[in-house]
């Protein structure tokens, strides 16, 4: 057995079937291994896209893999790769190097930076753990190292291979079984008696639930907890569709004063909120930590559970949640549904963004992945009923969508992406659409074409650089092999829709909007948010 081997053999056994990359010339023996293990890869147009499709397959299969050449192609993605540490995304990036000997000495070759170690020390900060093979005596501690950390913390990994060494022999023996370390029963007891106590006691209480449930692979247990104590649940934007929407303990999603009112309302009124995976980030709680006293809630993630004021660190969601399951004495609450506001017909609506969704809540079926990009697209969505949702709720760069809807076809070739994105996000890497139509994917691309980046304008005011010149966008859909319809009003859009899902290939909707167009979220986030970064 040689480095590569032992390499994508954990690769295949955890259950991957497909990388994302660009090929170059430090990474090609990489890609020859790769093609040998029968692994398949992904070509993108461009390293940050590879980036972001390695995220988004990650988010559904629970590892993602990206190949990319050293320095120009591993630091071109440093960006995308920062979001999946952020948002807790368990990426491996494998990386060519140069040769051992170029490398221990003072070569100068190229896609060089400072010296031949920038890349691992850049990639230091924005993953969890990295590996440099420099010596295939190490090299089967090093990979298993990486692989532990990804599972273990739900983040990216590194692993750079000098390209003389892809195929050197190696030794493999059996080690043992890496096993989480087992939580402290005697706190995590202690924690849970008291979430039991505080939750028995409680005549409102409600679940806020976050990304973690699904990032740490426990929906399944997440869904038995809530129909065991039949309370209602809200998620957080990042978390929006752990639970699917159409749940009957579903009310939706908090987002703060920027949310929907009834909502908020709930949420806010309860007197005992169990947070389960969610961090209570800003845009968690809809940029106001105040909304949510401290002294009504019981916060329980990866690293600890707080309640109240104190807290018992080092216990796990997955502890947690497999506790409760477990507690006898947990009380059955009388939760019997919630009235969210009815939808105003989209015909009766303004022609707009909120139109735009009302009129998805119509559409969408289970076999429907929603992926919105950074913008209005995502907080409009806050009101969108879906039952698979991901979307870059916490780091917030924009190019995620279009090459997460490539990758999420291919983890999931069952589901239809329908893609949310502005018209200045699809500036970034809307060509990528090139490369849905060379493997035969066929997303559903709708772009809220205001004219501007909407996020900004309705934060603090119209200012030249907030606009977007348009690009005639169904003329582009069309010379990189789809098929784009240009809409003007609701009629027009709900037709679109129609036509778009009977299609083999990628839809490209070209949904021209009033310029400045935002949907309501977008304008209560103005509001509430804007004075903190409005200039005059």
């Amino acid at each position: 057995m040689n480095v590569s081997d032992y390499l994508f053999r954990r690769i295949r056994d955890a259950g991957v079937t497909h990388s994302f990359g660009i090929p170059g010339d430090f990474a090609l023996p990489l890609y020859a291994a790769q093609e040998k293990a029968g692994l398949k890869t992904i070509v993108m147009t461009h390293e940050p896209s590879v980036g972001y499709a390695a995220d988004v397959y990650a988010r559904i299969h629970g590892l993602g893999v990206a190949i990319v050449t050293y320095g120009v192609g591993t630091l071109n993605m440093v960006n995308a790769v920062a979001m999946a540490y952020a948002e807790e995304s368990p990426v491996l990036v494998l990386a060519g190097a140069p040769e051992v000997g170029w490398q221990v000495g003072d070569t100068l070759f190229h896609h060089r930076v400072k010296s031949p170690a920038t890349q691992l020390r850049v990639m230091r900060e924005v993953t969890v753990a990295q590996a440099s093979i420099l010596d295939p005596t190490h090299a089967v501690e090093a990979i298993d190292e990486v692989f532990d950390a990804i599972r273990r913390h739900s983040r990216p990994g590194f692993i750079e291979i000098a390209r003389d060494l892809v195929f050197a022999p190696v030794t493999v023996t059996p080690a043992p079984v890496a096993r989480p370390a087992p939580p402290n029963r005697e706190a995590l007891d202690e924690a849970v008696a008291e979430i039991v106590a505080r939750l028995n006691a409680a005549e409102r209480p409600v679940i806020c639930a976050g990304v973690e449930i699904e990032r740490f692979d426990q929906m399944p247990a997440f869904r038995r907890l809530v129909e065991k104590l039949n309370v209602p649940v809200a998620t957080s934007l990042m978390g929006k569709a752990v639970l699917p929407e159409n749940h009957p303990n579903s009310i939706g999603t908090y987002f703060g004063r920027i949310g929907p009112d009834d909502v908020r309302k709930y949420v806010e009124a309860a007197d005992c909120v169990l947070a389960l995976g969610m961090h209570l980030s800003d845009v968690d709680v809809g940029f106001d930590s105040a909304l949510l006293a401290r002294r009504r809630m019981i916060q329980a993630t990866a690293d600890g559970v707080n309640i109240s004021h104190h807290r018992y660190p080092g216990i796990a969601l997955a502890d947690v949640l497999a506790a409760l399951l477990k507690a006898d004495g947990l009380t059955r609450h009388g939760f019997a549904g919630f009235a969210r506001s009815a939808p105003q017909s989209a015909a009766a609506k303004p022609w707009g963004t909120g139109a735009i969704i009302d009129e998805l809540n119509r559409f969408l079926t289970p076999a429907h992945v929603v992926i919105a990009d950074t913008g209005d697209c995502l907080f409009a969505s806050v009101v969108l009923r879906a039952e698979q949702f991901i979307g870059p709720g916490y780091y917030a760069s924009m190019g995620l969508a279009i090459p997460g809807a490539i990758a999420a076809q291919i983890a999931r070739p069952n589901w239809r992406p329908v893609v949310l994105i502005g018209d200045g996000s699809f500036k970034m890497n809307g060509v990528e659409l090139g490369t849905a139509r060379d493997y035969g994917l066929n997303p559903i691309v709708i772009v809220l074409n205001n004219r501007s980046f909407g996020t900004l304008r309705a934060a603090d005011r119209d200012r030249e650089y907030y606009r977007v010149r348009p690009w005639d966008l169904v003329g582009l859909a069309a010379s990189i092999g789809g098929h784009g319809i240009r809409v003007t009003n609701i009629e027009e859009f709900r037709a679109a829709l129609r036509e778009a899902q009977a299609s083999t290939g990628f839809v490209l909707i070209d949904a021209q909007l009033p310029e400045g167009d935002a949907s309501p979220t977008l304008l209560r986030l103005g509001t509430e948010y804007g004075g903190k970064i409005r200039v005059e």
